[in-house]
């Protein structure tokens, strides 16, 4: 498809919604890194369970570990997103960079946990 240049008001340049590079696409892109947070996220609750419960080995400071790296992940994940913002970036990629760091989060938590042998 070819892209199609649009002038906005107030002079902005923009692109119609069928455009390789259209807002149509962003917002598929964004709902599949979505998907992929959560389905990680999930991933690392199911792992965090099992070891809580004794079925999974885990390391005994994982209860105050899980609690503890919320914060610093989210404020990470706000200030990506606020940075993308002041730099003009549009709202679809300021919600995916503040993605990027919560998704590589949870991939690390998932690979950690899940490299631990079962007892």
């Amino acid at each position: 498809m070819l892209r199609r240049s649009v002038i906005r008001e107030g002079g902005q340049q923009g692109y119609t919604m069928f455009g390789p590079t259209s807002y149509f696409i962003d917002t598929i892109r964004l709902g599949w890194a979505m998907t992929r947070l959560g389905l990680e996220a999930q991933e690392v609750v199911a792992l965090r369970i099992t070891g809580l419960a004794g079925l999974w080995a885990m390391p005994p400071d994982e209860a105050t570990r899980m609690v503890a790296e919320k914060a610093p992940a989210f404020l990470d994940a706000w200030s990506r997103g606020a940075e993308a913002l002041t730099n003009g970036a549009s709202s679809s990629a300021a919600l995916d960079a503040s993605l990027r760091p919560l998704h590589r989060q949870a991939r690390a938590n998932k690979r950690r946990l899940s490299s631990r042998a079962r007892r």
